[in-house]
């Protein structure tokens, strides 16, 4: 029988090799060792008190040198001799073809994705001080943290009509007017599919704040 195991979490195969082989004998073939020949000696290998043993293999399914062919898989499948091959990557071809000759299962490593806090008023706070760099600074750090464009616009137009309400020194009216409807154009167009927002937001950013 033929067990593929696919993947990079390696602690999680090794779960499940435990699983697999419970209390049988288990040999782990280095591949630098292990030619086409030997591995398949032990399709017919049977160890003490008719126990069949268990090989594990790495990486071989891609390796020219172990061009296995349906013959040979079938003689693996039909084996008492569990041979467990585990594999860093393997192709959706090669899925496609070895699939019909044992169960394949994936262990994908598992990425760990770090939430940095956040505090978007500050960007909101550089904007209204008409501060470019920091602004374009902090519009970086918010998309890199996964804020997305969507929540960084409805706080920059609130921002933009708070300044219309109560005044500000390095805005006139008339540029916090064309602002606040120039982000909602944004936020509708993006939405048809006719730009990247967070693109266009970047952009939004740097020309409202380049110099008058």
């Amino acid at each position: 029988m033929i067990h593929i195991l696919v993947g990079g979490d390696i602690k999680s195969k090794s779960i499940y090799i435990k699983e697999l082989t419970g209390k049988s004998e288990v040999f782990f073939m280095p591949t630098n060792q292990l030619s086409k020949d030997v591995l398949m000696s032990y399709s017919n290998n049977v160890s003490l008190f008719n126990e069949s043993p268990v090989i594990v293999v790495e990486n071989i399914l891609n390796d020219e040198n172990f061009n296995l062919s349906n013959e040979e898989l079938d003689a693996m499948k039909e084996s008492k001799t569990m041979f467990i091959i585990k594999e860093d990557k393997l192709l959706a071809p090669l899925q496609k073809k070895y699939k019909k000759y044992g169960d394949i299962k994936f262990f994908e490593e598992k990425k760990v994705v770090k939430f940095v806090k956040f505090n978007i008023f500050n960007l909101t706070d550089a904007f209204a001080n008409r501060d470019k760099i920091k602004t374009w600074i902090l519009f970086n750090d918010a998309v890199l943290s996964g804020i997305e464009g969507e929540a960084i616009a409805g706080v920059l137009f609130w921002k933009i009509k708070t300044m219309i309400l109560n005044g500000n020194r390095f805005f006139n009216k008339e540029e916090l007017n064309y602002q606040s409807s120039k982000i909602i154009s944004l936020y509708h167009k993006a939405h048809r599919g006719e730009f990247d927002f967070n693109i266009s937001l970047e952009q939004f950013i740097l020309s409202s704040l380049s110099s008058k």
